[in-house]
């Protein structure tokens, strides 16, 4: 087996609409532009003509089997949340001819620690505003292993309800960090699913706009 010299981990977070002015003040000295302090959005849903997308160095070179942690404070059955996690991945699936993702099954291990296993799960995460994270273990411009961990500090909805997160939407957005898309922070990008900030309620991420597709096809082809 080849041993890997240089692994490296990323922290890719989505962070609520609320938080926006909060998180461009914060991050404005080190990502300088990359964050947008005057809004101007689009006030009609505009995706499937926005050719937006912006790709991470690195990405997976093969399918990506992924295991669900079901367990929850929400009183979510496991069919529920399998069915809802896995319809998420199957959005970026059916859009490219290449297998992206592979549901292998649930599993008691929780995101965030690097044990050779995919995971998406539940769990606290240590800033209170970022909605979900994504682990990303990466080596050069190959991906080793991704984790996903939706933070528990949130309420989460199975159905967009309002007042909380829906499980499908944020893991829509979190799973093209997987394919290989970085998030969006122009104003213009806001009804693409790689728009880096969430919203209560928010149901428009779980379907993809031209420009996901666009940065999908670009790791994956057609």
């Amino acid at each position: 087996m080849k041993k890997l010299n240089a692994l490296t981990l990323l922290f890719v977070v989505l962070f609520p609409v609320f938080a926006m002015v909060v998180a461009s003040l914060a991050f404005e000295s080190s990502i300088h532009e990359a964050i947008v302090v005057t809004y101007a959005i689009t006030p009609e849903d505009d995706s499937m003509t926005n050719p937006h997308y912006k790709l991470l160095a690195f990405h997976w070179y093969t399918t990506i089997s992924y295991w669900i942690n079901p367990s929850n404070r929400y009183g979510f059955s496991t069919t529920a949340v399998v069915n809802t996690i896995k319809t998420s991945a199957n959005t970026w699936d059916v859009e490219t001819s290449f297998q992206v993702f592979n549901y292998k099954g649930t599993t008691y291990r929780t995101a965030g620690r690097r044990d050779g296993y995919n995971i998406v799960s539940w769990g606290y995460y240590y800033q209170p505003g970022v909605i979900a994270v994504t682990y990303i273990w990466y080596s050069g411009s190959q991906v080793i292993e991704t984790d996903c961990r939706m933070n528990s500090y949130f309420k989460w909805s199975l159905s967009g309800q309002a007042g909380k997160m829906d499980v499908q939407n944020i893991m829509t957005h979190e799973f093209g960090h997987w394919c290989g898309l970085a998030d969006l922070y122009g104003d213009v990008d806001y009804w693409l699913t790689m728009y880096g900030y969430a919203d209560y309620g928010e149901t428009y991420k779980r379907t993809l706009g031209l420009g996901d597709v666009n940065g999908l096809e670009a790791v994956y082809g057609p």
